[in-house]
């Protein structure tokens, strides 16, 4: 889960897991273990001794504890994403460091402090030094191996609901094509064709074939190159348009040298399928859908927007099934917006080397 601005997070999301109760344990007991490693001469043969050096240090360890903590929060939320995971640890580097050297002086006043109540000795300086910068190391350590452990936890759980709703979209998608609407209006098309002109019924037969052909064979296929798709789409809309005639526009814009990207298959049909499902066609009202390639190598979709009053059923699905399958496998968006004259899909385009890690 990546940390976002904007709102309270919390210990989960910044660390990994709630730190409280280990910070209330962990402290006390390395301010117990830490004399006998700065003091020699350290013994349980003077109590209030002991219970100086113990106050001084958990002073020291509540300091780089809390001192680590915030800079690895603060820096969480500045730089929340995973591809910003080397700025934000060079940032918090240095800040540790910046902090260690503020800390060193300002725990020296409190361990001259100290002295006034009893604590004479002088532990060694490059001793002191090394359990201050150990016990940093540690902290921080602690902190991104749990925080990357469940972000590596989290993103497999994520991957996995991917692909569930991949696969239930793509099923989905299938059942919402080879429906009785669509092949209901194309019979009644064919009807009409057959005995007006028979040479034009055995193209729409075979253009109806493809279609069918074309849904069962890319069952198995996740993506698939835009080229692929296009000629189907040809097909597809072949049946429309003999249906709708001029009432139906269609512009494609496609350059070929941008044919061999891939998208999710059936994304096209399903847009252009809802266009002609959701909106007016007549004569008074043609309806217009253009395909082309705009900046950043996007996939746009626009139709001419004419809203029926009582639109062909349908399951409500279409769109969230091409961004649910989208997101699979690309961390760009499916982007829509709909204006007063147009309603506008944008695809991104997926490079052909992601079918080796898809």
């Amino acid at each position: 889960m990546t940390p976002k601005k904007g709102r309270k997070l919390s210990n989960r999301e910044l660390f990994g897991f709630d730190d409280r109760w280990a910070i209330v344990i962990t402290v006390p007991i390395l301010g117990a273990i830490l004399p006998f490693l700065l003091f020699q001469d350290y013994t349980f043969t003077r109590p209030w001794d002991f219970f100086i050096k113990w106050v001084m240090s958990c002073t020291y360890t509540i300091s780089y504890w809390m001192a680590v903590r915030t800079i690895i929060a603060r820096k969480r939320i500045s730089y929340p994403h995973p591809s910003q995971i080397g700025k934000r640890i060079l940032f918090s580097v240095l800040w540790i460091a910046a902090s260690y050297s503020v800390l060193n002086y300002l725990l020296g006043i409190v361990h001259e402090c100290g002295k006034i109540y009893g604590q004479h000795e002088e532990p060694p300086v490059l001793t002191t030094n090394l359990i201050s910068l150990f016990l940093i190391a540690l902290f921080w350590a602690i902190y991104e191996s749990i925080y990357m452990y469940h972000r590596w936890k989290d993103s497999l759980n994520e991957a996995e609901r991917l692909k569930r709703e991949f696969v239930q979209a793509q099923l989905d998608g299938l059942k919402s094509q080879v429906n009785p609407h669509f092949l209901f209006n194309s019979l009644n098309t064919l009807v009409y064709i057959i005995p007006e002109d028979p040479d034009k019924a055995v193209e729409f037969v075979q253009k109806l074939a493809k279609v069918y052909r074309y849904i069962l064979e890319i069952q198995e296929r996740r993506l698939i190159p835009l080229w692929e798709e296009m000629e189907f789409l040809e097909s597809f809309m072949f049946l429309h348009k003999e249906r709708f005639y001029e009432n139906l526009r269609l512009s494609i814009d496609i350059p070929k040298a941008d044919r061999n990207y891939l998208i999710v298959p059936l994304s096209l049909q399903l847009l252009f399928e809802n266009a002609i499902k959701h909106n007016i066609i007549s004569r008074e009202k043609p309806l217009s859908i253009s395909l082309k390639i705009e900046a950043g190598k996007r996939l746009v979709i626009r139709n001419t927007l004419q809203l029926r009053s009582n639109p062909e059923p349908g399951t409500q699905t279409g769109l969230a099934n091409i961004k649910n399958r989208y997101e699979y496998f690309s961390d760009q968006p499916v982007l829509v917006e709909q204006t007063e004259q147009e309603f506008i899909v944008s695809l991104p385009l997926i490079q052909e080397a992601i079918i080796a890690t898809a």
